[in-house]
This record gives C-alpha cells, sequence and structure tokens, in this order.
C-alpha cells in the first residue's frame, strides 16, 4: 500500500521531518587505488509531496590504511638526523568532507530510491593542494519507522565524484542508522 500523506495529515499524524545519523562502510577509489573506507554522517531531510522529499547532509569519509608511514627527526649535537619508519596497525585518515543533496523517490512507506549531487573537498596529503569536485549519487533505501517517531535505515548507494583536478572518485556505500521523524 502506498504511503498517503493527505490521509494521516487528516488525522494529525503526518511526520514530514527526518533526522538522520548513520555510520558509513564503503569501498573507494581515490586516486586509482581501491581501498575500505569508513564514514560518519547525519542528514536532516523533508517531505515535500506524499511521494517526494529533499535532504542535506554532512559526512566525513575516513580512507582506511593498515600501515602508516611516518618520518622521525632526531637531534644529535648540531646534526638533524631523519628516520623513515612504518607504524602497524589499522589507521583511519580522514580524507573526504561530502555534503550530499538527495532527492528521494518514495515507492512506499519503507522503499525508496534516492538521487542527487554531492559537493565534496578531497584532503588527499599534506603536499597536494584541497580538491574540490561535484559528485553524483544514486541509491535505494529502506526504512523501518516505529511507533515512536524512531527509524532504522539501510542506504546502499553508488557514488563518482568529478573533481576539480586529475583525482577522480567512486564509492560504493551503504548508510546504516537510526533516525527521528516528527
Amino acid at each position: 500500500m502506498f504511503f498517503d500523506c493527505k490521509f494521516i495529515q487528516s488525522n494529525g499524524d503526518c511526520k514530514k521531518n527526518t533526522v538522520e545519523v548513520y555510520i558509513l562502510p564503503s569501498y573507494g577509489s581515490l586516486g586509482g587505488g581501491g581501498t575500505a573506507n569508513f564514514g560518519i554522517g547525519i542528514d536532516y531531510s523533508r517531505r515535500l509531496t506524499e511521494r517526494w522529499s529533499l535532504g542535506v547532509g554532512f559526512e566525513r569519509i575516513a580512507i582506511t590504511n593498515r600501515n602508516k608511514s611516518v618520518i622521525l627527526y632526531e637531534q644529535s649535537g648540531d646534526e638533524v638526523v631523519t628516520k623513515a619508519t612504518t607504524q602497524k596497525g589499522l589507521f583511519f585518515d580522514w580524507k573526504i568532507t561530502s555534503i550530499p543533496i538527495q532527492i528521494k523517490y518514495h515507492l512506499t512507506k519503507a522503499i525508496y530510491f534516492n538521487f542527487g549531487p554531492s559537493l565534496d573537498m578531497m584532503n588527499i596529503s599534506p603536499n597536494i593542494d584541497n580538491e574540490f569536485g561535484i559528485g553524483l549519487r544514486v541509491g535505494a533505501g529502506f526504512e523501518h519507522e516505529f511507533n515512536n517517531g524512531i527509524m532504522l535505515l539501510l542506504n546502499p548507494y553508488l557514488k563518482t565524484d568529478f573533481s576539480s583536478g586529475d583525482i577522480g572518485y567512486y564509492q560504493i556505500a551503504v548508510n546504516l542508522g537510526i533516525g527521528y521523524k516528527f
């Protein structure tokens, strides 16, 4: 059965605003190499009609690295000696800040398609200037709302970024989170 906001609104219970907080496990390519990534995000959306809603969010995406190169500086008298070493472990380097603007088409109360642009800033390394890009995102989602307005969400999507520099980016991700409708 399709969601009918007008019917629910006549009963005084149409929730048009949603705030979501989510984690963002993903796989992406930054500069040609594929890596597992991790992110966090927050999103606000507003139901425009029975089927359409518009949202905006803020995300921080970390590129995961198993090892981290570190340069150590040691002073011996008047002489400074540099040594390159590798720290073992799992490191998260926060590289991408993203502001997605999403349009959602609701097939049912729980299932929707989403698409829209994403404004991205990529901080690849200290030796490379920040790059700005515009991405395009396409996905499909599922949300389950409980009686108190709290909801669970699952939103897999594909994103590609057209950056201002030479570094292109694509991402296959899943938003897993909780939200609140009011």
